[in-house]
């Protein structure tokens, strides 16, 4: 699968939508997505937001159902309207030896608006399994999927980042809304 994530970004640059047999090739919309994570520490809590955010979208046309989706930001991205904390977190992260999280989705499963996306998300190096709940939403030129799951910094060997000597929650939430643009027939 991390095959096709490498494969698919690419080929997404030169076509938003690629048609193969039944399948479509779609480009997520920068200017309709962002992701974004909530941390909390016992002084206060933020979210961190980045718009700038590639994914793709595998669309089996016949059943109108995602059937893969792979997607990636970059861990320097993200603003939480304070720049000495966004660097602290880019530091912690290590974000410059390990610069982006990605997704790659190995099963979807999909019942009404709902999909269950399982696959591998890999933060600083490390790739843990995860189902990820999502809500689809198809407008007249656009699918959105948005949805939102925890994790635990510790899970991927992030210490977590400290304010006076106290350090955040490990779990943090991440929310996510991206738009796929889709020409109706």
């Amino acid at each position: 699968m991390k095959f096709l994530f490498a494969f698919l970004i690419p080929i997404s640059a030169f076509f938003n939508q690629a048609t193969y047999g039944q399948t479509i090739k779609i480009s997520g919309d920068k200017s309709n997505s962002s992701i974004s994570y909530d941390m909390v520490h016992p002084l206060h809590q933020w979210t961190g937001i980045s718009k700038d955010v590639t994914s793709i979208i595998v669309l089996d046309q016949a059943k109108n159902e995602i059937t893969q989706v792979a997607v990636k930001v970059k861990v320097a991205s993200f603003d939480s309207q304070n720049a000495n904390r966004d660097s602290h977190m880019i530091e912690v992260a290590e974000g410059l030896k390990f610069p982006e999280i990605t997704f790659v989705s190995n099963k979807i499963q999909t019942t009404g608006g709902q999909l269950n996306a399982s696959g591998t998300i890999t933060f600083h190096g490390v790739g843990k399994s995860v189902t990820i709940v999502c809500t689809r939403n198809d407008s007249k030129n656009l699918i959105e999927v948005s949805g939102g799951f925890k994790v635990k910094l510790t899970d991927f060997n992030i210490a977590p980042p400290t304010l006076l000597g106290v350090a955040t929650d490990d779990e943090f939430s991440i929310s996510f809304n991206v738009g796929y643009p889709v020409a109706k027939k």
